[in-house]
């Protein structure tokens, strides 16, 4: 008797609040003001620049999920293209050190807004209370992972339309500023170094592509969702952007932890204080459901292909999900909230699994380049344009910001040895796992899935069975 499938119930409306979900998360709210603090209006051209960057690499990633259809994402890709060993670091270093580090970080931001809300509640409590209510969502089944998505995304993306126009038309109530801030205050060298700045505002849209083997029609839906979805997020960023250059001040919003509700505050006063507040309890909301669709699917993944133990891949016999893979993905952020998320050295962290994310981008581009010609001829619902450029420039994007990552010589140091850590422990495991438990090559590919995803998995591979 075979295994019960993950189910095709998502749609474009689905997919798209997926990874936008995710994208437009409490601490993105925090970036966004700090850049234009920093660029004044000249961050909207480090904006746009980022957005180019997002979606070439969009462009990647759905080929990627079209060609190799397994929810396992940067792990199904690089397994036939480099290797085990890469898959699993890939998943690993790019999603699961997120889920210790910035998913807390988003969780607790979204439980100090709560406070504001109902003083006297405690943040963390809160924030588990959360993480526990989207894990018990996503556990019962996508379609209603789906419906829960829409309603917190539509709802959070309303709230910041509504104070872009209202700061822009000013009929929000607030005063704003006597004189207009200048452009570009710090000069186009300053604007160049902001890019990194405005890719972290769109961060993440791959989420959708985990999502693979439960979307209707992945290769028309799948490149769609993520393109509109960085076009609808830069909109709605820019236009909230400039809507706080007009109410608070450039100073303030380069320094400020919660530069959106200054903005909230001097646009519409207590009462847009408390709107936005509550938008940022949203935004946590929203970002931990996008993390529990899509970081579950990506281990069930890796277990089916053999790289991780065969419980993450057990599906439910009725909800048909990754119960395994969803409880043990809340389970990690639960205890970093009660261990990490509190203590000084969240930054830090952050900006670690900002560099574990980014390399986890290059391995993406890598891999279409070497299944591009490994595989020219295998069907492809979707095909990156312009190829390899799209490739080659996403690679060198993130090598920059990598290099980049913070002005100070000493925290950048520091997010270096971090980064280097995390990578010795997740290499460390690879290689245990694959090597002496397994017995198998580190870096020899895997056979390609088929497109349809008829073809058998590579757990047979993996385990050393004939397929």
């Amino acid at each position: 008797m075979s295994a019960p499938a993950l189910q095709r119930a998502l749609g474009f409306w689905g997919a798209l609040f997926t990874g936008i979900g995710l994208v437009v998360a409490a601490t993105t709210l925090t970036t966004l003001g700090n850049g234009f603090g920093l660029g004044g209006p000249a961050f909207a051209v480090a904006g746009l620049a980022a957005l180019a960057i997002m979606i070439l690499i969009a462009f990647s990633y759905s080929e990627l999920a079209n060609l190799v259809p397994g929810a396992g994402m940067i792990g199904a890709y690089t397994a036939p293209a480099l290797g085990r060993g890469p898959a699993i670091f890939g998943v690993l270093a790019g999603y699961i050190v997120l889920v210790a580090t910035v998913e807390p970080a988003n969780q607790m931001v979204g439980g100090l807004a709560a406070q504001q809300l109902v003083p006297g509640i405690s943040p963390t409590v809160f924030a588990i209370v959360v993480t526990l209510t989207f894990c018990v969502i996503n556990l019962v089944g996508v379609r209603w992972f789906g419906r829960a998505q829409a309603v917190v995304t539509t709802a959070m993306m309303l709230a910041l339309v509504g104070f872009g126009i209202a700061g822009l038309l000013e009929v929000g109530g607030g005063t704003p500023l006597a004189e207009p801030v200048p452009f570009n205050p710090g000069g186009w060298l300053d604007v160049a170094h902001l890019v990194a700045l405005g890719v972290y505002l769109f961060i993440g849209i791959e989420f959708i592509c985990p999502m693979s083997e439960e979307i209707r029609r992945p290769g028309r839906i799948i490149p769609r969702a993520m393109i509109a979805g960085l076009v609808l997020v830069f909109t709605v960023d820019m236009m909230f952007g400039f809507a706080a250059l007009k109410y608070v001040g450039l100073a303030e919003l380069a320094t400020s932890a919660v530069p959106h509700l200054l903005v909230a505050e001097g646009i519409a006063g207590k009462t847009g204080l408390l709107i936005l507040t509550a938008a940022t309890v949203l935004a946590a909301a929203s970002s931990v459901s996008a993390i529990l669709a899509a970081v579950p699917r990506m281990l069930y993944g890796l277990a089916r292909d053999g790289m991780l133990p065969r419980v993450f891949a057990w599906v439910h016999p009725r909800f048909r999900t990754p119960w395994v893979s969803v409880i043990a993905v809340a389970a990690l952020i639960v205890i970093a909230l009660l261990t990490v998320a509190g203590s000084e050295s969240v930054l830090t962290l952050i900006l670690v699994a900002t560099v574990m994310w980014l390399a986890s981008y290059i391995l993406a581009q890598v891999d279409v380049i070497v299944l591009r010609r490994r595989y020219p001829d295998a069907p492809r619902g979707f095909r990156a344009p312009l190829y390899p450029l799209p490739q080659i420039v996403g690679i060198a994007a993130c090598v920059w910001m990598i290099v980049s990552i913070h002005p100070d010589s000493g925290v950048r140091t520091t997010v270096w040895l971090g980064a280097a850590g995390c990578t010795a422990v997740i290499l460390g495991y690879a290689f245990v796992w694959l090597k002496l438990i397994k017995k198998v090559p580190f870096f020899a590919p895997t056979p390609l899935h088929s497109s349809d995803g008829s073809a058998e998995p590579a757990a047979s591979v993996v385990s050393g069975e004939p397929r």
